[in-house]
């Protein structure tokens, strides 16, 4: 018997660390297109990581919620790849108009894509450190509510 929270951390340090592999490799492929080490700085890495453990935390809690496999496509659909587009992947959220900017700050990717952004462009003492508070914070906030659901699962 194994605890069921246990099973949450396992399967959120699994859902990190695939998140990390996909990272790296596109780091490498990154660093090697545009011999820039830049990428690799360590505040980028950490923004990775956490950016990492936030999306573990969205999947876990609706690999819990989702009534079908086919749900979970929906949800890609619709919460992912939506938020691809509008996370400041592609533009600098500053630019927006003032009616979108509360929307794209929503976004957990908002905060991942500046923090990367500027770990790897800009010194130091330009870095956004709210980036690291909001990613952790959420990171947090979707582990307790991931292991609350998980321990209070009905089969």
């Amino acid at each position: 018997p194994v605890h069921p929270l246990s099973l949450h951390m396992g399967k959120m340090l699994a859902g990190v660390a695939r998140g990390m592999i996909t990272a790296l490799g596109v780091l490498a492929i990154g660093v090697i297109g545009t011999q820039s080490w830049g990428l690799l700085h360590p505040l980028a890495l950490l923004i990775l990581i956490l950016n990492c453990a936030v999306f573990a935390g969205i999947g876990v809690i609706a690999g819990l919620n989702v009534p079908s496999l086919e749900s979970v496509g929906v949800l890609t659909n619709f919460l992912i790849t939506p938020m691809s587009f509008l996370g400041a992947t592609f533009f600098d959220p500053a630019q927006l108009p003032g009616i979108l900017k509360p929307l794209v700050y929503c976004l957990p990717l908002t905060y991942a894509s500046l923090g990367i952004r500027a770990a790897a462009l800009k010194p130091l003492e330009q870095f956004p450190w709210y980036t690291i508070a909001v990613l952790l914070g959420l990171a947090t906030l979707l582990t307790f509510v991931g292991a609350y659901q998980f321990s209070h699962q009905q089969d």
